[in-house]
């Protein structure tokens, strides 16, 4: 399998002895358990941190930053750490994908992580209204009694719609003849616009 174009920069990366090092510890450990227990947390290095400073205000900052440093360090599994750090890339330019993995035994949280959510997770669709033709808009519209008052929400609860599209077949109809002109709905009250109205001739 040819591998994939990539960037040279990830080739520099992700081609490295490190990198093929840090994929294949981790993939060894996959179905061997884990260890047990609290890790311990790297501990602050102050006396590192504050050498060659003389300023106690400097030296107080220093200290904090230490301080914070350690306190973020997320304590985990190294051969983990190094799959995430190279894994994605890695793949890329081996031509492997997530469901390789997947079906090697790696984590959905794991596979989440490197790749960036789920494989199978399809993009959520935007909420639209559903695809109706305009002669469906035009049937419910001229089935209306002489006297029926329209408007664009109230057709498109019947025949579906986009509020784009039901407009432009309430102002065709008016300008044929079968619906009036567009008035404010006399009926409104309250803040907002009022809704414009048609009436069916």
């Amino acid at each position: 399998m040819a591998p994939k174009a990539v960037a040279k920069s990830e080739v520099r990366v992700s081609a490295s002895e490190e990198a093929d090092q840090a994929v294949k510890i981790y993939l060894a450990t996959i179905g061997k358990p884990k260890p047990r227990g609290r890790q311990a947390r790297q501990k602050p290095d102050f006396e590192t941190a504050t050498k060659g400073i003389t300023d106690p205000l400097a030296k107080l900052a220093a200290i904090k930053a230490e301080r914070e440093r350690v306190a973020n360090i997320v304590v985990g599994d190294p051969a983990e750490e190094g799959f995430v750090k190279y894994g994605k890339v890695w793949a890329k330019i081996h031509d492997y994908d997530r469901e390789d993995f997947a079906a090697l035994g790696v984590t959905k949280r794991v596979l989440d992580v490197v790749f960036g959510g789920s494989a199978s997770r399809a993009k959520a669709a935007p909420n639209r209204a559903p695809r109706v033709s305009t002669k469906d808009i035009v049937d419910t519209i001229t089935k209306k009694a002489a006297g029926t008052w329209l408007t664009v929400s109230g057709v498109m609860r019947e025949a579906g719609g986009s509020p784009a599209n039901v407009r432009k077949v309430l102002d065709g109809l008016a300008a044929a003849g079968t619906l009036t002109e567009p008035i404010d709905d006399p009926k409104h009250s309250g803040r907002g616009r009022a809704a414009k109205v048609w009436e069916r001739n």
